[in-house]
């Protein structure tokens, strides 16, 4: 079911659901591949592909400076770029991107300029941005300004092709590269899917049990690369990385259960002092207990691993895109972050326009009735069988028991409030998305609640991530796009593929990973043990069956009483 949902939400077949950049990039791309001679120009294209986000990233940079155009407004500020002209929906590049480099990695993992008959997909360049994407946030990539950039020559382009920069101190090595090329495959998409849609990989891979065991070691590998490092080292990468959830850390409409890769990955990503935000639509106002089971199994694992002080602190959930903010305690529950007063997270981010602090309730109301009458008419001309909820920040369109919509009336139930909301008075962020099962308005959007971590946190975007899967424009981690870097990923399985990369790439633990052997004996990561001194395993299986008994209506956020819940399915 979740497999078919993400389908749904990211099937490319109408424009209003094609990423420009991608598709302009692959259109360079078959060129070289119609010619033959993708394994002799593919690595120069993707050198010109670096040239042009240079430039544009410098000319945006300037025309800020020379406009005084505030950040927030950097994504839609227009930028003479010659990239700009040729896709005109592109957004802000917040660092580098080593597109040749990720190119290269990619090529030599998947042999892709081998094909004869198959041309580069949207997805194994969706990959190869991805894999771009983080090594610049573990390298020197990372953070360069526009003091740092190439210079530009009169007619805008970089001095030199800027191809040949020198190499900076602490870049990360080819080795690093490497280490990456050497993982297990990405995960391996359905074979229904179609070749053009966002799906979960692109390779074949070895065979379940086998690859169990690849995943195994390489994650005992890292752990124990990151058992020798000094006590509080903050991982080279980015400092804060943000989460969608359903569909990037747990199956759609499902609860974080029983993953324990995923877990140990974001479990070695807070002992090293990086800040964990899942960042979701989700919105049960300020009842922890409802986000608790939603990542029972996670918070299992900090538990039985020893989580503790500080790295606790840095997880953090925010509810309804950026409406109810809340942070791990010392008891492994969710605690309501304060809003008002001093130090509060509202009042603290006042400074922004869009910020939640700013908002009044008649607009906020404003927005929810517009929504609530435009679902009601959708669903009367689509003859739907759906119902409406409506929530205190957030209105629903979700179908009827044992009911489904189909995507294009999804689509077009979204297409109409987005259109209405935009040409209406209303001044509020907002973001109307295509659910895969079901539709939603709420008040704020991801934007705001990534600005808002930032700010309260004091991370600026260059060092921010955010990872979703829903980044074509009737999905929710669109409006992520314009305040940090982006990873776009398909399914929880790619969510620990990136993670694992990023681990890989940090570069510190690098050569213990690559040669664990002798490092047996060291010691390991933290964990709490038994009375007889042998460490606690997390037993996944029996978390899943406790928190069976509880059963929750992700819509609403109702609880259903088990036998209920029985009855019904």
């Amino acid at each position: 079911m979740s497999n078919i949902s993400s389908r749904r939400r990211n099937y490319l077949l109408t424009p209003h659901r094609r990423d420009g950049l991608i598709e302009w990039m692959k259109s360079m791309l078959m060129h070289s591949f119609v010619l033959d001679a993708l394994e002799t120009t593919g690595a120069d294209t993707f050198s010109h592909f670096e040239v042009l986000i240079d430039e544009h990233r410098k000319l945006t940079d300037q025309y800020l400076l020379d406009g005084d155009i505030s950040q927030n407004n950097k994504a839609t500020a227009f930028v003479p770029s010659r990239l700009k002209q040729l896709v005109p929906q592109v957004g802000t590049f917040y660092t580098r991107l080593p597109l040749r480099k990720a190119f290269e990695a990619y090529n030599q993992k998947y042999g892709i300029t081998k094909r004869r008959h198959i041309c580069i997909s949207f997805n194994e360049i969706r990959h190869i941005l991805n894999l771009a994407q983080i090594i610049a946030m573990t390298d020197s990539y990372k953070g360069e300004r526009l003091g740092l950039l190439p210079p530009l020559a009169p007619n805008g382009s970089s001095v030199g092709g800027g191809l040949n920069y020198e190499k900076k101190e602490g870049e990360t090595d080819d080795q690093a590269v490497k280490a990456w090329t050497s993982m297990t495959a990405t995960p391996r998409r359905e074979p229904d899917e179609s070749d053009d849609s966002p799906h979960n990989g692109d390779n074949d891979i070895p065979k379940e049990r086998s690859r169990a065991m690849c995943d195994r070691s390489e994650s005992i590998a890292i752990e124990e690369a990151f058992s020798l490092l000094p006590d509080r080292t903050t991982l080279p990468g980015p400092k804060l990385i943000c989460f969608d959830g359903d569909q990037t850390l747990y199956s759609d409409g499902a609860n974080f259960e029983s993953n324990p890769r995923l877990a140990k990955y974001l479990f070695l990503l807070l002992k090293h002092g990086v800040t964990i935000a899942v960042v979701t639509a989700a919105g049960y106002e300020y009842q922890a207990a409802k986000y608790e089971l939603r990542l029972s199994g996670l918070l299992a694992y900090f538990k039985e691993k020893g989580l503790e002080g500080d790295d606790l602190e840095r997880f953090y959930i925010f509810g309804g895109e950026c409406n109810y903010l809340l942070r791990l305690g010392a008891d492994y529950k969710l605690h309501a972050v304060k809003e008002n007063g001093p130090g509060g997270w509202m009042n603290s981010t006042k400074h922004m326009p869009e910020a939640p602090g700013n908002w009044s309730e008649s607009e906020v109301q404003s927005v929810l009735d517009m929504a609530e009458a435009s679902f009601q008419a959708a669903m009367k001309d689509q003859n739907m069988r759906a119902r409406i909820i409506r929530k205190k920040r957030s209105v629903g369109l979700i179908p009827k028991a044992d009911e489904k919509m189909t995507r294009e009336a999804l689509d077009e139930a979204v297409l109409r409030i987005q259109s209405e909301l935009d040409n209406s008075k209303i001044n509020l962020p907002f973001c109307a998305f295509n659910g895969g099962r079901d539709a939603w308005v709420d008040v704020g959007n991801k934007r705001v609640g990534v600005q808002v971590l930032q700010s309260y946190l004091g991370v600026p975007p260059e060092e921010s991530l955010h990872i979703g899967d829903q980044f074509l424009n009737t999905g929710n981690d669109f409006a992520a796009r314009s305040v940090c870097p982006c990873v776009w990923i398909t399914s929880p399985e790619e969510t620990s593929y990136i993670l694992k990369s990023i681990l890989r790439l940090a570069g510190v633990p690098l050569m213990a990973i690559l040669n664990p052997v002798g490092y047996q004996d060291k010691k390991q990561v933290n964990g709490t043990k038994d009375q007889k001194g042998i460490e606690k395993k997390v037993d996944f299986d029996e978390m899943e069956r406790r928190t069976s008994r509880l059963a929750m209506d992700v819509f609403t956020g109702e609880m259903i009483p088990l036998q209920a819940a029985s009855r019904d399915t």
